[in-house]
């Protein structure tokens, strides 16, 4: 099940990034913000990089700072 919501949380960063916009896109960071928490409380988080076609997205296991 959690795979299945990456995936999903994955494909919507990557939507977002197909018309974003940098500093004109507060709410678009707002939305990549609240994403990365889902990700975070499923031991997961997305680094979210932007290119020239939209966001170069990577996943890796979420570790919180003790």
């Amino acid at each position: 099940m959690p795979e299945s919501v990456l995936g999903l949380i994955e494909h919507s960063i990557r939507e977002i990034g197909k018309t974003y916009q940098g500093a004109k896109s507060n709410q678009d960071d707002e939305e990549i913000t609240a994403f990365r928490a889902m990700a975070r409380q499923l031991g997961n988080d997305f680094e979210v990089l932007s290119v020239d076609d939209g966001f170069a997205i990577t996943r890796h296991v979420y570790k919180p700072v003790e």
